[in-house]
């Protein structure tokens, strides 16, 4: 894996000429006093067009960079509603228990927008009161509610990152959990049971090895990767690293290379690398399981990944600590 040089792909669509959407005069407000499950829509939400496939210009631009924020992955920002974003819209509305039609009408964007600003950015929330005795149901992928809410703004308050707190246990939740779990020699499974709620209600801000300075250190043991900003933990973030055979390599290294697209080699395709060690990189993936299972690489999920580009947390030189 240290060895080859990754085959870069181009993915530049060529953008054709935009044509107007013609939407339905009062279409959004309809749809939206027709919703039951979400209340009031955001104004924003409701004023976005509804778009599908065969929709052009800006505002399918700004659903397909949204949709990357968020860890859909689609072929690009090129503004043209074709096969590849309808299968992200789907995957979406899947996660998000919406009805599934690959339409991007306003109570999907209710939840893309979600998307675009929860992305983990901006200062880190106050946590809540601690969750009450006998407040603290099994969660798991697809839980929803204030419980889940209240675990969620506990991790990030602490350090563990997701893509924001909504009261929808999705896969960045269900990522940070586990990575609480690594760190505190839990079960890894990324489901919050009695066990994990106990550690939640104490949870602190961990600590990586580096006191001073700004690093991006790799815990092989605990599988987890930690961003130590001038000194001090800012994020911890589940990954998987090489498996048996294609053990990640130890050491003291720095990004030097780093690819804003999907890049392909010969062990796969790795989402927006950042190459620190040959052909080694932190890259996104669909699949970090609570085990090392890389051919060598660091992987983080594809949301956590596109945070990492938008936040500026490992660029070109940044110091990286793998042990």
């Amino acid at each position: 894996m240290n060895t080859y040089q990754a085959r870069h792909a181009a993915l530049d669509p060529a953008i054709s000429s935009q044509r107007r959407l013609l939407v339905r005069g009062g279409t959004a407000a309809v749809v939206a006093a027709g919703l039951g499950g979400l209340g009031a829509l955001p104004a924003a939400a409701a004023s976005h067009p509804t778009l599908r496939r065969g929709s052009r210009g800006p505002a399918v631009r700004e659903l397909q960079r949204k949709l990357l924020d968020g860890g859909y992955k689609h072929s690009g920002v090129d503004g043209i509603f074709g096969p590849s974003t309808r299968g992200a819209v789907v995957a979406l509305q899947r996660d998000h228990r919406l009805v599934v039609d690959g339409i991007c009408g306003p109570e999907t964007w209710a939840v893309v927008d979600r998307l675009g600003s929860g992305g983990g950015g901006g200062s880190d929330p106050e946590p809540e009161d601690p969750p009450t005795s006998g407040s603290h149901p099994m969660l798991r992928k697809g839980s929803r509610g204030s419980a889940v809410m209240r675990l969620q703004r506990t991790m990030r308050a602490n350090g563990y990152w997701h893509s924001g707190n909504d009261g929808v246990y999705g896969q960045t939740t269900a990522q940070a959990v586990m990575a609480v779990q690594k760190v505190h020699g839990l079960t890894r499974d990324g489901v919050c049971g009695p066990n994990t709620w106990s550690v939640i209600e104490r949870l602190g801000r961990p600590r990586g090895r580096t006191s001073s300075g700004t690093v991006m250190e790799v815990d092989l043991a605990k599988q987890v990767v930690i961003f130590v900003v001038a000194g001090r933990t800012k994020w911890v973030m589940n990954t998987s690293t090489g498996k048996s055979g294609w053990r990640t390599p130890r050491g003291r290294f720095r990004i030097f290379r780093q690819v804003n697209r999907m890049d392909y080699g010969p062990l796969g395709a790795l989402w927006r690398p950042k190459y620190f060690n040959g052909g080694i990189a932190i890259h996104g993936s669909g699949y970090i399981p609570g085990y090392p299972a890389s051919h060598g690489c660091i992987r983080t999920s594809n949301a956590a990944t596109n945070y990492i580009w938008g936040s500026g947390l490992a660029p070109i030189g940044r110091r990286v600590w793998v042990y």
